[in-house]
């Protein structure tokens, strides 16, 4: 058993396909695919179906997935440890992305990293499911770090590190009922809302705080989320620096006060994260 098959095997239970995972790891489709066959045969059992939506992990499957996750990540951490022991930043860390983000230059940030640290290599992997899917992401181990935004400094399990702070505003066009005006919570019931996909921040914060507003479409995307609300087709609520962003809006808070924002990067509060994962940790602390 090799530890590339196992890292093929992993790659493959993320993404759902031998084409995406040999993506991901910047192989060709057949090493992939021959590499999960491989350890199929060395374990004598068969991890995946494949079936016409994809590969679905049998209960073989998912019975290693999670030794399988500790043997990749003990290969990090020896590394790791020789790495720090020589004064070097070096090694891989997967962090967990999320979309919209406006209170920081993340792209520059990675690049600058990457000049400094050049044996550092940093995986993005971004989660259609938002912030949920990255903590799900950090307690399962498929992310090292991960980046979270809500309105909460606690979340069970997990370290948090602040990075930024603003607040949430609703966004609505300046000849709305509503613009010119601070709003209590029942003044949205009923009203058109666009909303964000279960899992984001914002849709929890909705979810808590404006039950009765009505929900007329999902989308994932803030600043088409503004676009749909700049043609009066509802009213949204996305982070300050990204409501800044589209002039053709205006921008308010609740009657109740302001409701506050957080980006913050976070690790599985029982794992040790690696020399170069805190690396990382540190550099986006010091943002704020």
């Amino acid at each position: 058993m090799e530890l590339r098959q196992i890292e093929c095997f992993l790659a493959c239970r993320e993404s759902g396909s031998f084409t995406a995972a040999a993506r991901s790891l910047n192989l060709v489709q057949s090493a992939v695919s021959t590499s999960v066959a491989k350890l199929e045969r060395e374990l004598g059992a068969r991890l995946f179906d494949r079936t016409p939506r994809g590969l679905e992990l049998t209960e073989a499957g998912r019975a290693i997935a999670g030794p399988a996750g500790s043997m990749v990540r003990a290969r990090r951490e020896i590394t790791d440890a020789i790495a720090a022991a020589q004064g070097e930043v070096r090694g891989e860390v997967v962090i967990g992305n999320l979309m919209n983000i406006r209170s920081l230059d993340l792209a520059a940030v990675l690049a600058d990293m990457h000049r400094r640290y050049p044996a550092l290599t940093l995986q993005m992997r971004q989660s259609m499911a938002g912030m949920s899917g990255n903590i799900a992401g950090l307690l399962d181990g498929s992310l090292d770090i991960a980046l979270l935004a809500g309105s909460t400094d606690e979340i069970p399990g997990l370290s948090l590190y602040p990075i930024t702070e603003e607040t949430v505003v609703l966004c609505v066009r300046p000849d709305h009922p509503l613009a010119g005006r601070r709003f209590p919570p029942e003044a949205l019931a009923g009203v058109r809302f666009i909303d964000y996909p279960p899992g984001w921040g914002i849709r929890g914060i909705a979810d808590d705080r404006f039950p009765l507003r009505r929900s007329v479409i999902e989308v994932a995307d803030q600043e088409f989320a503004l676009e749909l609300a700049v043609q009066d087709f509802g009213v949204t609520m996305v982070p300050r620096s990204v409501a800044e962003r589209q002039r053709d809006l205006v921008h308010i808070d609740p009657a109740d006060g302001p409701i506050p924002w957080k980006l913050v990067v976070a690790h599985d509060a029982q794992r040790t994260p690696s020399h170069a994962a805190r690396t990382v940790i540190e550099t986006l602390r010091n943002l704020g």
